[in-house]
């Protein structure tokens, strides 16, 4: 009687040449930093230029763009443009001194496209009377929060993951701050 051929045997020798594979990749992702083991450590906050980033916003969005006066221990760390519907969005993200993070959106588009950026709905409004101004607080059950602030040619948002007192913080110096030249 011949043997069977080799498709026709157990699953066991597909198992172990997976698990040896998977070991022998396992191995190379850790040499290459890929893998850590226990604790992530924290690692620098990436410097971000927000001035020279919202100078050129300034320059180039055709809406009043706003750069906030925040305290010394907030770090600038990311920024970007954004399509938010037919408009752009100057977004700029900063580090707190807790160790959270804020964003500063600035666009000509309307609260309603603001209100439905992201992923998940923000059912909820509310007023949130900051500063002598009247913030709208959008929000949802699986999406974070999102204060905004009409100021007619353009809307000033905020948004994040950090607590109420630092957005404050953050609405209060966007709010109080004239926008940057334009030429």
């Amino acid at each position: 009687m011949a043997d069977k051929p080799r498709l026709l045997q157990g699953n066991r020798d597909m198992f172990w040449s997976i698990m040896v594979l998977m070991l022998v990749c396992l191995v190379f992702a850790a040499i290459g930093g890929y893998v850590t083991f226990g604790q992530p450590k924290p690692g620098p906050v990436p410097e971000f230029d927000s001035h020279h980033a919202l100078s050129q916003d300034a320059q180039t969005l055709g809406f009043p763009v706003r750069e906030p006066e925040l305290p010394d221990d907030w770090q600038s760390n990311s920024g970007r443009l954004e399509r938010l519907g037919d408009h752009d969005a100057s977004v700029v993200g900063w580090v707190t001194p807790s160790n959270t993070y804020v964003e500063l959106i600035q666009t000509s588009a309307d609260a309603q496209t603001l209100r439905q950026r992201g992923e998940h709905p923000r059912p909820d409004q509310r007023p949130m009377p900051l500063g002598g101004e009247e913030w709208t607080v959008y929000s949802g059950d699986d999406a974070r929060d999102i204060w905004v602030l009409d100021e007619g040619d353009v809307r000033i948002a905020v948004s994040g993951q950090a607590g109420q007192s630092d957005f404050e913080t953050m609405a209060e110096a966007a709010a109080n701050v004239k926008p940057l030249p334009a030429n």
